[in-house]
């Protein structure tokens, strides 16, 4: 229906004679001595009392709704929550089924196998799956990760048959015709020749090859096109027959439903799946790393470089994954960190600088990442390392902890407020084995981590002397080395803070050519510069070894960096240029 939009001459008569109060007659005129209502409102607030709001009081924690368990003939896990606000049904199955279960001939056998469920099933093909659950207004989603594969259905609540049917005949009937294995052989083909030319893939497969060793579960991150090309229908009929049997899968079941109906239900769908176990995964210990180990995959002509720094951490159900997740979020996790206002906001190095905590059911790693100018490669190393370093030398500001714990606190209710998010929460506490009061206490736990808490932590977990720096780059493209200008070099300037020595350079690096480095650097290739922080082995985009280097003496970083200068406070005084100046330097 159209709008009807009328002219403001129409309002104004409109406005004129619907007044409430008659206006005088003209003849007889009045003078009016009563101050206007604006003014007397205004005096009248001028007198009234100010009051402060009242304080906020401490954050409560906030609950899980409650999850019903159970469990079919067949041994399928049932996780069900009631959640009646939408009528709306989440079903999130689990197969412990993820990369770490690989054939070690054959690694990604796994994602391999849960994209062909919905290519078709006995009864169905994948063009009748997908129709049919279209149909309904649902969706169907299969992801592979590390641990698992993850089958999604939503649903309207009156569709629920139709998603459990549906969600047991994938999961228990898969055909594995060939004509559909030779179609997905195809397009994951396609999808891995164009994935080695992308430097974030690049990077993950060396970083998780390197910290885990080839032979480790998690040694590997995708499949590769001679493993695609190897891997045959007898291999995804004897794979499933493994591990897709019900003693290693869980269901959970967030939606407007009644728990009794809804579990008579499953067991009339579910229990087609077959039962028993499947074998044990293991996970052979990893070697301590002693020094760092620096690779280099070689992109030659990239104009950009992706650094990650990282090594082993800890297992997500492990006590000390809250605490560490909230040292963690001050040095690299948002936009308010460390590393992003230092090589962001201050130094132009990056769109973004980020850390994280690795989750997984066994040991996952802890790294630092960033995507850079290449000129500038070194630069941001020294600035990684700078960081890592003093995350886990000196505690941080009462100031910045506090900001830490109140976004980790405040921002969590939004993790839960959809039963969408509620059913993933749920999924992580039986992936993980976490006690079903985790995310009660979470944000208590948060709370509770302190500044001497958050560096022992630190300290315990993150080790950058005995890191892999993986960097995909090209490695005879010219980095800039040594101080980041001259005058750094110069008595004036030597006990400067970072922000003083930034704003000495900043003519110089005003000089540069469309962003690149000033030419009063002198560069070196990448490979080499690499070599200042340990020995690097060369790869080309295939994964493999082009040639080795031996470690060289540790270079200069582009500027002199303290603990003091590297906190948030400080990084966002010296963004905005509130640094008393010690040398007469310009701010």
């Amino acid at each position: 229906m159209k709008r009807l939009v009328l002219p403001l001459a129409f309002w104004s008569l409109a406005g004129a004679s619907c007044t409430s109060t008659p206006s005088r007659p003209t003849m007889h005129p009045v003078v009016d001595t009563t101050p206007p209502a604006s003014d007397a409102g205004a005096s009248a607030a001028a007198e009234r009392p100010r009051v402060s709001p009242p304080a906020s009081g401490p954050a409560r924690d906030v609950h899980l709704p409650a999850v019903r368990t159970a469990r079919l003939p067949n041994g399928v896990a049932l996780n069900l929550v009631e959640y009646h606000t939408l009528p709306v049904l989440h079903l999130r199955l689990t197969v412990r089924a993820g990369l770490s279960s690989d054939p070690a001939n054959l690694p990604g056998l796994s994602s391999f196998t849960g994209d062909m469920l919905k290519e078709g099933t006995r009864s169905h093909t994948s063009a009748q799956l997908a129709e049919t659950i279209e149909f309904v207004g649902g969706s169907l989603n299969v992801t592979t990760g590390t641990d698992s594969t993850l089958v999604s259905i939503s649903v309207l609540r009156d569709h629920a048959e139709t998603a459990l049917t549906l969600l047991a005949e994938v999961l228990s009937e898969p055909n594995f015709l060939q004509t559909e294995i030779d179609k997905l052989k195809r397009r994951e083909g396609d999808r891995l020749r164009r994935s080695v030319n992308d430097p974030g893939w690049q990077s993950r497969r060396a970083f998780y090859n390197a910290v885990y060793g080839p032979a480790h579960p998690y040694g590997h991150t995708d499949l590769t096109l001679d493993v695609l090309r190897r891997i045959t229908r007898a291999d995804l009929v004897s794979y499933h027959r493994q591990r897709y049997v019900g003693g290693n899968m869980f269901l959970v079941a967030v939606g407007d439903f009644d728990p009794a109906a809804f579990q008579a239900l499953a067991t009339r769908t579910l229990g087609r799946i077959r039962g028993g176990q499947a074998p044990a995964i293991t996970f052979p210990a990893v070697a301590p790393r002693t020094a760092r180990q620096v690779v280099l995959v070689d992109r030659p002509q990239s104009p950009q470089s992706v650094v990650r720094i990282g090594h082993l951490g800890l297992r997500r159900r492990d006590e000390d994954f809250v605490p560490l997740r909230v040292a963690n979020h001050l040095l690299g996790g948002g936009a308010a960190s460390r590393l992003f206002m230092d090589l962001r906001e201050l130094r132009s190095l990056t769109y973004g600088a980020y850390s994280a905590v690795g989750e997984s059911v066994e040991t996952a790693p802890y790294f630092a990442n960033a995507s850079v100018r290449t000129p500038v490669t070194g630069d941001a190393v020294h600035a990684l390392y700078a960081h890592l370093g003093c995350v886990t030398s000196q505690a941080p500001p009462e100031a910045e902890m506090a900001q830490t714990r109140s976004y980790l606190i405040d921002s969590f209710p939004l993790s839960i407020e959809t039963p969408a998010n509620v059913a993933d929460l749920v999924t992580n506490l039986r992936l993980y084995d976490l006690p079903d009061d985790y995310y009660d206490r979470y944000r208590a736990r948060v709370a509770q981590v302190d500044t001497a808490g958050a560096l022992q932590v630190a300290r315990r977990y993150i080790h950058p002397e005995q890191s892999v720096l993986v960097v995909v780059g090209s490695a005879e493209a010219p980095v800039a080395v040594g101080p980041l200008c001259p005058a750094l070099a110069t008595p004036a300037h030597a006990q400067d803070t970072m922000a003083q020595q930034l704003a000495a350079c900043a003519p110089a690096a005003a000089a540069g050519d469309g962003g690149a480095a000033p030419p009063e650097r002198s560069t070196q290739p990448l490979q080499e510069v690499l070599r200042a922080f340990g020995p690097v082995r060369v790869l080309n985009l295939e994964g493999q070894t082009v040639r080795e280097l031996a470690a060289t003496a540790a270079s200069e970083g582009p500027l002199r960096t303290r603990c003091e200068d590297l906190n948030a406070p400080a990084l966002q005084r010296s963004a905005h240029h509130e640094t008393a100046g010690a040398s007469g330097a310009p701010h």
